[in-house]
């Protein structure tokens, strides 16, 4: 940055800078598309703007941002930016709509909104609100809604719905709520309860995100309000149920409050969280790991920062990163770019005015999601999107909250904020600038995009819902799935076994639909497994019952070693499930010898979890010695106060801690530190009490983002000389982390810690010396013969031959043994797609 005279420009105008960069485009363009961009300036009125109160102020600024004066529908559009061969269209707006924060579609195509002017703070004794769920059609063919019809009122923050069972399900926390229409006059007349448990203490941090999932279950997520019934607890993440309500599991464990649920074409679960971390892959359902604790999802997006296009954006924290990502929804249709179709996200970032662009791609079991910019952002400051699907038209559509005031907490005080507010019910900051009279709802649509074939699915015949299976749109292939499903449609069975068999992602869905209908026989099921179509493997996999059938089905088939990982991991997982028996003992050991099993974390854990399920030491204890010495030398410590102001914090010579309080107090000593992602770690240190009494843990030292399960040492509370504490954990995807010398923990406790010698160092393995070498094993020639030809599904002559009998889908095996050497073998039988003779490539 230094200029030809030699000056340090490194600190400039920005906006002189900006201007610079705006002349040389204007005259890069020329003058026809300049006096284009000068009219389109003219003919848009300038922002209007009022000092107000109550703008909190968490950045810092030198002054709190003005209030900017909302915009109609047509000007705001003006303000905001899509990419070139895309246009933006108003679809409804106030008052037709106000405050939308969720949207679906019934088989006719019409689109369903629920609406909520009493998010966040409008929480009724009796749960009787001012909140509708509305139905808004186009009946003239203009692109407009002209008709709004109320299905339900009365309700009281409702945060989603979908469609399934006839009727429609709302998340009404405390409350899942089944709401029907019993005689066509599109008013709900019957209305219960089929889930209750919801937390209900932060209306920003409740279940939300209900959708319809390929295995004809429900699926959502819920924040940290959570859930809490019978005994089932559990919060911050993905869950299922039935369509009654029952088989509720916890899914996939997210690190913070989580707003965003969708799939690929494929039937993987992909999610995002409001804190910095937009997009996470759901690979490992909890319900496998021990005490449901472990790695069932993880961090995939290369980065967590978006690009607003006004600096007048106005956040809570994580500024200018994405601090509400909300939606994950895919480009699952064919009104997209080809290169788009399946594999882009779109993640909703209210809080800069815009929505996000990922581009997901395989990375091994799992996948990475590529940081792709804002596909739509605004200048306008009260641009809200807060969730956006692909509709049954196949474009993409947003819902615009359309509010100055987005940001729910934390509370405004003096030192965080600008100013001291107060909260509401809802633990939202109460702020009379938050609006309930706007609300937009877009559509997104690329100038190519073809028109869609199908308009409706209300009435058809079962023969074209089929028919529908193999639509480019996702959304009518699940209309269609689900439309087959909850009429028992079982006339169809013969149709959809035999789309089994053809390529497409029809069959993915007609496998479904058997399923779903009780009518998957083994038969079919066998020739899904063994498709060569890794997304019907992969789906044929997670339809296996969890029983020596489905087992046997698994072990017929060889997905076990599927050349896709993620297909493997689906195998990996019912490994877990299934029940256990000595020949599944042996192959999760024989699985433990493959390289790639061991070194992909998500393969890694799925066999350690089936390990720990059948009672299989897979995997020889791991043996860590430190390395380099203690990483807290050059740190800085500061003093930290979650509740409470009585603590009392000192420091003494020789490096140790204290901590006392009469009153009771959440408080610790913290630090900074930079680490290394995916690395072992040891956090100790020797810590001293004296009457320490309250609830959370007393005195103990923790990882403060990981809490998922929490990373902390045993909790010491009374009276306790100094002991010996220690934890050892996995940085995970982090390259920071805070670590506390905590007094209270999530709650507050009253008298003295001391705390000493605390040390963090990085671990590693052992290496360890193999306890003897294998025996020889005697094999039976006959039954072997008998396999490679005979059996049933793992007949090896199916593509290999040998004395002139057999297949040609591979190499001849004649004279195999003098051509390679008994490991080799050994390896082929146990996994033939370990190594590929050159011109028969895997199937895909």
């Amino acid at each position: 940055f230094y200029t030809a005279s030699g000056h340090d420009e490194r600190v400039w105008n920005q906006a002189g800078f900006h201007e610079l960069l705006k002349s040389g485009i204007l005259w890069a363009i020329g003058d026809d598309r300049k006096t284009t961009y000068q009219s389109f300036l003219s003919s848009r009125p300038e922002l209007t703007y009022e000092t107000r109160d109550h703008i909190p102020n968490y950045e810092k600024r030198p002054k709190p941002l003005q209030y900017q004066h909302p915009l109609s529908p047509e000007m705001s559009l003006k303000y905001t930016q899509v990419p070139v061969g895309w246009k933006l269209e108003l679809f409804a707006a106030e008052p037709q709509i106000v405050n939308p924060i969720s949207l679906a579609w019934d088989e006719r195509g019409r689109l369903w909104a629920a609406e909520t002017v009493d998010y966040p703070n409008e929480i009724k004794d009796n749960r009787v609100g001012d909140d509708k769920i509305k139905i808004l059609e186009d009946t003239d063919g203009d692109g407009r809604c002209d008709q709004v019809t109320t299905f339900a009122d009365g309700l009281n923050i409702p945060t989603s719905l979908t469609f399934a069972n006839g009727g429609v399900y709302v998340h009404h926390a405390a409350e899942t709520l089944f709401l029907k229409d019993t005689n066509g006059d599109d008013k709900a007349d019957l209305r219960e309860v089929v889930l209750s448990g919801w937390g209900t203490g932060d209306t920003h941090a409740g279940p939300s995100n209900l959708r319809y999932g390929l295995d004809n279950q429900l699926y959502g997520t819920v924040g940290y309000s959570g859930f809490n019934h019978e005994g089932k607890k559990f919060g911050m993440g993905v869950y299922r149920f039935r369509k009654d309500g029952t088989d509720l599991q916890f899914l996939h464990q997210f690190n913070n409050n989580t707003w965003g649920l969708g799939f690929n074409n494929a039937g993987d679960t992909f999610g995002s969280t409001a804190n910095n971390n937009p997009s996470f892959f759901g690979g490992i359902p909890a319900t496998i790991l021990p005490d449901g604790r472990g790695l069932s999802a993880e961090i995939i997006d290369s980065s967590s920062r978006f690009h607003p296009i006004t600096p007048n954006i106005r956040q809570v924290d994580v500024f200018n990163g994405y601090t509400a990502a909300a939606g994950h929804a895919f480009a699952n249709s064919a009104n997209f770019p080809e290169s788009w179709q399946g594999n882009t996200a779109f993640i909703c970032g209210p809080t800069g005015n815009l929505l996000g662009k990922f581009r997901t791609s395989k990375k091994g079991a799992s996948y990475h999601s590529q940081n792709d910019f804002a596909l739509i952002a605004s200048a306008d400051e009260w641009f809200s999107p807060v969730a956006a699907e692909i509709g049954p038209d196949g474009h993409l559509w947003i819902s615009d909250w359309y509010n100055f005031i987005i940001q729910h907490n934390p509370t405004p005080r003096d030192d965080r904020g600008g100013y001291k507010a107060k909260n509401g019910k809802g633990n939202a900051h109460i702020n009379p600038n938050r609006d309930r009279q706007h609300g937009r709802i877009y559509r997104l649509i690329w100038d190519n995009a073809p028109r869609s074939k199908i308009t409706s699915l209300h009435g058809v015949s079962d023969n074209e819902l089929v028919a529908a299976l193999d639509h480019d749109n996702q959304f009518w292939r699940l209309t269609a799935q689900r439309l087959l499903v909850d009429g028992k449609k079982t006339s169809v069975t013969d149709s959809l076994k035999k789309k089994i068999a053809q390529p497409g992602i029809g069959a993915v869905h007609a496998l479904w639909t058997l399923h779903g209908l009780g009518n998957l026989d083994a038969q079919t099921h066998r020739n899904a497994l063994l498709s060569t179509d890794s997304i019907l493997r992969r789906n044929a996999v997670r339809a296996l019952s969890h029983d020596p059938n489905g087992s046997n089905l698994l072990f017929q088939s060889g997905v076990i070693n599927d050349p896709d990982l993620t297909t493997r991991l689906a195998a990996f997982v019912s490994l877990a499930q299934f029940p256990t028996t000595n020949p599944l003992k042996n192959a999760l050991v024989n699985l433990t010898k493959n390289e790639v099993n061991l070194s992909d974390k998500l393969l890694h854990t799925a066999l350690e979890a089936a390990g720990k399920k059948h009672d299989v030491s897979i995997f020889a204890e791991i043996v860590y010695q430190e390395i380099k010495g203690n990483l807290f030398e050059n740190s800085t410590w500061s003093k930290k106060v979650y509740s409470g102001n009585g603590a009392r914090h000192e420091r003494s010579k020789d490096g140790g801690f204290r901590i006392s309080s009469q009153t009771p107090t959440d408080t610790s000593w913290m630090t900074r530190l930079s680490v290394t992602p995916d690395t072992s770690y040891r956090l100790r240190g020797e810590i001293k009490t004296k009457q320490i009494q309250g609830g959370g843990l007393g005195a103990v030292l923790n990882v403060h983002e990981l809490q998922n399960p929490r990373v902390h040492t045993k909790s010491l509370k009374g009276d306790n000389d100094w002991t010996e504490v220690s934890i050892d954990f996995n940085s995970s995807q982090h390259h920071q982390l805070h670590f506390n010398i905590l007094y209270g923990g999530w709650e507050s406790s009253t008298g003295i810690a001391s705390y000493r010698n605390i040390r963090l160092t990085e671990l590693e393995p052992v290496p360890q010396e193999d306890e003897g070498e294998e025996k020889d094993l005697i094999g039976n020639a006959k039954q072997g013969k008998e396999l490679f030809l005979h059996h049933e599904v793992a007949a090896c002559s199916r593509c290999h031959a040998i004395g002139g009998e057999g297949g040609i889908v591979g190499p001849s095996l004649d004279g195999i043994a003098t051509r390679k050497g008994a490991d080799y073998i050994r390896t082929s039988v146990l996994e033939p797609n370990a190594e590929i003779s050159e011109g028969y490539p895997l199937p895909q």
